[in-house]
């Protein structure tokens, strides 16, 4: 439920980025807010601290909407319904304790701003973290 809660957080604000020193939790862990240019990509690292990764997960939650999509291996989105058990493998790159989570190399159509939820399942459990993004402001 605490998944389902951080995909359904409001949008906050934007400022910083994920660095490989932020870590994810089985209780959740906010991380903080990220931009990317109209049209670009998003990513985020996080330090997997030496867990035994099973398999990684990405959600997002459309500011315009209660929907919360999964992303899996090849890039498709899809909705979740909420349960755990149900959700896909996502893919993220590895390099030593960091995991690199592509989360989209475009915004899906029609999204500008987001809840963006990242986990991986270890033997302990599911552990995740949540922040917002969205399209930078031209100044």
């Amino acid at each position: 439920m605490k998944l389902l809660h951080a995909c359904s957080a409001l949008l906050i604000g934007l400022c910083g980025a994920a660095h490989a020193a932020d870590r994810l939790t089985t209780d959740g862990v906010p991380l903080p807010s990220k931009s990317f240019a109209a049209g670009a990509g998003l990513e985020a690292v996080i330090d997997a601290a030496g867990d035994d990764v099973l398999s990684v997960h990405t959600l997002i939650r459309p500011a315009s909407t209660n929907v919360v999509l999964m992303r899996d291996r090849d890039g498709f989105w899809m909705e979740w319904d909420g349960d755990r058990a149900a959700l896909v493998p996502a893919a993220a790159s590895a390099e030593g304790d960091a995991l690199t989570y592509k989360i989209f190399q475009t915004p899906p159509p029609g999204v500008n701003a987001m809840t963006v939820t990242i986990a991986y399942r270890t033997p302990e459990g599911l552990k995740f973290g949540w922040f917002e993004a969205a399209i930078a402001r031209e100044e």
